[in-house]
């Protein structure tokens, strides 16, 4: 329950798919990964020449800082955030802006927009946040898209995409449509279609240009023969990801309900994973939770946010390690 990772299998089409695949390991991958574009691209309207792929979006997040940051350059970030794009910019010599969520664990976007200066080329969002669960609502995306300087990448992190639109959130590439200047929004097959163990991401950009750069700096056949055949299917399979996405979703208002009757602040959430402050009345900190969770075989995290106590990030799990969870936190509380 550390990982973010789906509990439930993925679609039995993709199965099928990834085992039809294992008599041609004698070839290699398409590199291009020219069905799975034509499918992106038939869902989202995007040209196939401004979709690319990725040994999982985190490999495009660093792609993408390494496109748009030289040494010295800066880099806006909310903080705490996924770190894999802040990692880009650091291995491309750049200078870290990070600028502290809201108090509901959402991207601040005014206060971001408010670090940017003269030497800023990236500013970067997650919506969904990881690890808090906050989802920006839409004046806060005209606003980043309008505000964000020409000379600047928009950098959009919609890994929990499934689950955000699935709630009602914000149509980020239709409001991307009015941006002028460049941008990229990178989404991921490890989350809503279960296919954590393939590595497979993808990226959506405002022109050929970024999916130029972006083919440039990818390694040959980073997205292999399996990875492929069951994204392809699992992203066809829409019946298969609306139930995923519904037992889910019930697992996670279940879970928060449990954390809520033990006097956790349970912050809004609109990703497959909680974001838990403590109870006040307990001395325990979020790591002490951890340790002793981990002493019986339960992994969650803890993060440093937003006092120093800390808060705890959880995975949503199937039914029967929730309540094991619920069962153990409750007797570390007792």
């Amino acid at each position: 329950m550390n990982l973010n990772e789906s509990p439930f299998p993925p679609s039995p089409k993709a199965i099928h798919a990834a085992v039809a695949t294992l008599g041609s390991f004698n070839s290699y991958p398409d590199h291009g990964c020219s069905s799975l574009a034509a499918a992106v691209s038939r869902q989202t309207g995007i040209p196939t020449n401004r979709i690319s792929f990725g040994n999982g979006s985190g490999e495009l997040l660093v792609a993408l800082a390494m496109l748009s940051i030289e040494p010295g350059d800066e880099a806006v970030v909310p903080t705490p955030t996924f770190p894999t794009c802040p990692k880009g910019v650091q291995i491309a010599a750049g200078k870290l802006v990070s600028v502290p969520l809201r108090s509901d664990g959402v991207n601040d976007v005014p206060a971001m927009l408010g670090a940017i200066t003269a030497k800023t080329r990236l500013f970067y969002l997650c919506t969904p946040n990881n690890p808090t669960g906050g989802t920006l609502g839409q004046a806060d995306i005209l606003r980043a898209i309008e505000e964000v300087p020409e000379n600047c990448l928009l950098v959009i992190d919609e890994a929990y995409y499934e689950f955000s639109a699935h709630g009602g959130g914000p149509d980020v590439l239709a409001l991307l449509s009015s941006r002028v200047g460049p941008w990229a929004v990178t989404r991921s097959f490890s989350k809503a279609y279960c296919l954590a163990g393939l590595r497979v991401g993808y990226a959506i950009s405002s022109g050929t240009e970024i999916q130029l750069g972006l083919m440039q700096l990818r390694p040959n056949f980073n997205v292999n023969r399996v990875a492929l055949a069951a994204a392809t299917e699992a992203y066809a399979d829409k019946a298969h990801l609306e139930a995923t996405l519904d037992k889910t979703i019930g697992e996670r208002n279940r879970l928060g309900d449990g954390l809520l009757a033990l006097g956790f602040e349970v912050f809004p959430s609109q990703a497959n994973f909680l974001a838990a402050g403590l109870p006040t009345a307990t001395q325990v900190s979020a790591q002490d939770i951890v340790e002793k969770l981990k002493q019986g075989g339960i992994l969650i995290q803890a993060m440093p946010w937003p006092n120093q106590r800390g808060s705890l990030r959880i995975t949503v799990s199937s039914r029967e390690n929730n309540d094991r969870f619920l069962s153990e936190l409750r007797e570390i509380l007792a």
